[in-house]
Order: structure tokens, then C-alpha cells, then sequence
């Protein structure tokens, strides 16, 4: 069986960065808990963990954290560890609404975004998105 033609993200990534704060890690943590590519998100004490499942259209964004994480998500310092062979779980569909909203979970409103479009796709979880309805690749329409 093989994941990829199921709509399963099979490439895991481990985001750990340090906000400036216990508030700002706690802060950090929940706006982006809603993101459709995360497995988990937690703050422990000024620490931000985090694990998604990302097609490869959207690994540039946490690139982007690693290289900056200040600008991006506030946090002083992040290191980005990925693995295309995650042993559990193997892969997970992104967390797609029913109801696509005018911004993404975390507040982003992707036509307002320098990087939308080229080379990021949008959020699946937006009805901006240009990628697959399932699977946050590919193209869905361009709005």
C-alpha cells in the first residue's frame, strides 16, 4: 500500500524553537494548533514543539522558520528535523474543513501573503487555496 496515492503526507518534520517568554511559546503554540499539516503543537515552559506532515509544496514554510524564526513565528531561535520515514504514524491527511473560511487557522489571509501563489499554494484550510481539496497539492481552482 503505498501512502502517497491515499492523499497521506509522508514527510514528518520536528519544529523545536525558543520564544522569548512561557506567554509567547503558550501563544505560539495555539495559534498554530489548528494548522492543517499538524500532528502535534505544544509550549513547555518557553519551548514550542512541533510535528507536521507536509507535501513538499509546503515544506518552503518551515524552511522559512528555521532560517528566520524572529520574523516568522516570534520565536528567538528554531531547529527544523524532517524524515521521509516516520515509523508512527507513517503519514497523515492533512486536517482539511468541510467549510473552507476566508483566512487559514492561524489568521493568515493568503492573497495578503508575498509568497502565495509562487511558490506556496495557499492553505487547504482557506478557500484561497490553489491545491488538491484533499491533500493540500496539486491545483483546486484559482480564486
Amino acid at each position: 500500500m503505498i501512502m502517497e496515492e491515499q492523499g497521506v503526507n509522508q514527510r514528518c518534520y520536528f519544529l523545536l524553537g525558543e520564544a522569548p517568554t512561557k506567554e509567547a511559546a503558550a501563544r505560539i503554540a495555539e495559534v498554530f494548533s489548528g494548522c492543517p499539516y499538524v500532528y502535534f503543537m505544544g509550549a513547555f515552559g518557553e519551548m514550542v514543539v512541533g510535528i507536521y506532515y507536509l507535501s513538499g509544496e509546503h515544506q518552503w514554510w518551515l524552511q522559512a522558520v528555521a532560517e528566520n524564526p524572529q520574523a516568522t513565528l516570534g520565536l528567538k531561535r528554531a531547529a527544523l528535523y524532517v524524515t521521509d520515514r516516520p515509523a508512527f504514524p507513517a503519514g497523515m491527511e492533512p486536517r482539511v474543513p468541510k467549510e473552507r473560511g476566508e483566512r487559514s487557522p492561524c489568521g493568515a489571509y493568503c492573497p495578503e501573503c508575498p509568497r502565495y501563489r509562487d511558490p506556496c499554494r495557499g492553505c487547504p484550510a482557506s478557500r484561497h487555496f490553489l491545491g488538491s481539496s484533499s491533500r493540500g497539492e496539486g491545483r483546486y481552482g484559482d480564486r
